[in-house]
């Protein structure tokens, strides 16, 4: 991670993905004091996953080597950082009070430091209290949405006719001398290079003449647009699913292209699962989302017309030997493929996001004001009215509390949480969980039969897992309570917790907690409607289960100690692929 000079940090994540290289050789004062506080910020960062978080503190301690170098007297050693310069230097700048947890780490440091930078510091009183926030209103977050829905439609279709002209030429349905013949042409380059032809021995390699041409003199950033997204296009993409899906900034800076299937039904719409990465909720950072295409105005329409406007540009990365799997990628308008790139590190997305809101207003669109990625993400968590990527607890704290709307309409939320409770709570649940190993802590078929009621043959085919359904183990195949007699069990295995054959041990007891998990977000991706005909009462009756037999601190252990294969099981059996 250190470099053997001990002023450069090579960091990676626990995935082993390199999170940059921060170089403090240039940075003032004796080399013994930057090596001690590098070292310092290279211990701190050992559990960090995000390459913001390094830039952030790293840039920040940059800054204290030059105030240091600059200050009078110079401050040359830790032995020099007294309570009285940290006061100073860090003022009221948050920024620079986090630094806190990696200077303390530095050997020499005065005890009295120490002692001060681990003691928690009470926030000035200017900015004590959380202040009230204001969601936008449903019309506002709508005329976003629609707004930045336009530009993406306006981006994909500008790329998808030029895409259709390139395959038309390369195929040969242009002849030569046809007018579309010169821009088929330069359109082969682009998607070749990455980049409009130019000249080669020119000094600042000038677009050609016949490119310009070609393209109608219409710039080069339009130009290169022909087959990529523009800045602005990508922070419309960032608003649009921001809108739909409630999603950090950070989250869709990393987001992958997401993994799409077809339901089992071809009359049913299309299912987008989305993996997530929240490094602020440390070993639950990483979450599943799935998104259904039902149509305009569903988030998976919404993902889709984003895959289709950032997918030639991954396209040609690949051939220019620079693969990448980000969902948001497009070119920054400059010469050079370099500029042809994705939006993960630095303040790249949010910049794109204020040039697209700028665009729009120029072009005589009523945005309201605040259209930042953390205004939409509150206004979008605050009418979606339950936890989206965040825990319930986060979600209430820091979302429904701290909004004035929310406040006054609490009254009403309350009354029909608690009627979805108590409705909740009447579900019938069949399915029991019995314990599979005795006092000793082996493993005993004669338990299982015993709690479970079962033949003990029965019990051991339970316990040497012949059994097994994707939630639990079914005793009797053949007598279900939802089939005809005699007959095999031909329903879906979320009725396994309604039946009295269904018996779960505790091995069992993860794929059950990840199961309600998944359905959580499933629930965001379907129609009330939808929700509440197809999806509602398995939930309900899962929620019933896991409360009767597990803790609510427990639950994120359970799900975290699902393998990969049986993640794929649930969600097999959610897409119906293992339905009889």
């Amino acid at each position: 991670m250190l470099d053997e000079d001990g002023l450069v940090i090579r960091p990676v994540s626990g995935a082993g993905k390199p999170l940059g290289v921060y170089d403090f050789r240039d940075s003032p004062g004796p080399v013994d004091f930057r090596r001690e506080l590098v070292a310092g910020l290279a211990a701190q960062g050992r559990g960090w996953g995000s390459a913001d978080t390094y830039q952030t503190n790293a840039s920040t301690l940059r800054l204290l080597f030059r105030d240091a170098a600059a200050a009078e007297p110079p401050v040359a050693a830790t032995e020099q950082i007294t309570v009285e310069w940290w006061k100073q230097w860090t003022g009221d700048i948050h920024v620079r009070r986090v630094l806190a947890a990696v200077v303390r780490r530095a050997p020499g440091l005065p005890e009295a430091t120490r002692v001060f930078l681990q003691t928690p510091r009470r926030r000035p009183p200017s900015r004590r209290g959380r202040p009230r926030k204001q969601a936008h209103t449903r019309e506002e977050l709508r005329r976003i949405r629609d707004a930045a829905a336009a530009t993406v439609r306006a981006g994909r279709l500008r790329i998808a006719a030029n895409t259709a002209v390139l395959q038309r030429w390369r195929a040969g349905a242009i002849e030569r001398g046809e007018g579309d013949w010169p821009l088929g042409e330069v359109l082969d380059v682009l998607a070749r290079a990455g980049d409009l032809p130019r000249y080669p021995n020119s000094a600042d390699h000038a677009v050609t003449a016949y490119a310009e041409r070609a393209c109608g003199f219409e710039g080069n950033a339009a130009s290169l647009s022909r087959l990529f997204a523009t800045p602005a296009e990508i922070g419309a993409a960032a608003v649009l699913l921001i809108v739909q899906e409630a999603w950090n900034l950070s989250v869709l800076k990393k987001m992958d292209v997401p993994t799409w299937w077809p339901n089992a039904d071809r009359e049913d719409p299309a299912v987008h699962q989305v993996d997530t990465d929240k490094a602020r909720r440390g070993r639950r950072r990483h979450a599943s989302n799935t998104l259904v295409d039902v149509g305009e105005g569903s988030s998976g329409r919404a993902l889709r017309h984003v895959l289709e406007l950032t997918a030639p540009a991954r396209t040609i990365l690949e051939t220019l030997g620079r693969p990448t799997t980000k969902l948001l990628v497009g070119h920054r308008g400059l010469g050079g493929s370099e500029n042809l790139r994705d939006h993960a590190l630095g303040a790249a997305l949010d910049g794109a996001i204020r040039r697209w809101q700028q665009q729009v207003r120029a072009g005589g669109v009523d945005l309201p004001a605040r259209v930042n990625s953390q205004a939409l993400r509150h206004s979008a968590q605050a009418h979606h009215g339950r936890a989206r990527n965040n825990t319930q607890a986060t979600h209430e704290r820091d979302y429904q509390l701290q909004d004035e709307d929310v406040r006054a309409a609490s009254r009403g939320a309350v009354e029909l949480g608690l009627a979805q409770a108590l409705a909740s709570a009447r579900q019938t649940v069949a399915m029991r969980l019995v314990a599979e190993a005795d006092a000793e802590g082996e493993v005993s078929a004669e338990l299982v039969a015993k709690e479970a009621g079962i033949d003990v043959e029965v019990a051991r085919r339970i316990v040497a897992g012949r059994l097994r359904t994707p939630v639990a183990s079914c005793a009797d195949f053949l007598n279900s309570d939802h089939s005809q007699a005699g007959m095999p069990c031909a329903v879906s295995f979320l009725l396994c917790f309604a039946c009295r054959n269904a018996v779960a041990t505790g091995r069992d007891l993860p794929r059950i907690a990840y199961l309600h998990q998944a359905l959580e977000s499933l629930r965001s991706a379907v129609t009330s409607a939808v929700w509440a005909a197809d999806w509602a009462t398995p939930h309900a009756r899962i929620g019933d289960f896991l409360t009767t037999y597990t803790t609510t601190d427990a639950r994120p252990q359970l799900v975290a100690a699902v393998a990969d294969s049986e993640r794929e099981l649930i969600h097999a059996m959610l897409e119906r692929r293992l339905d009889p």
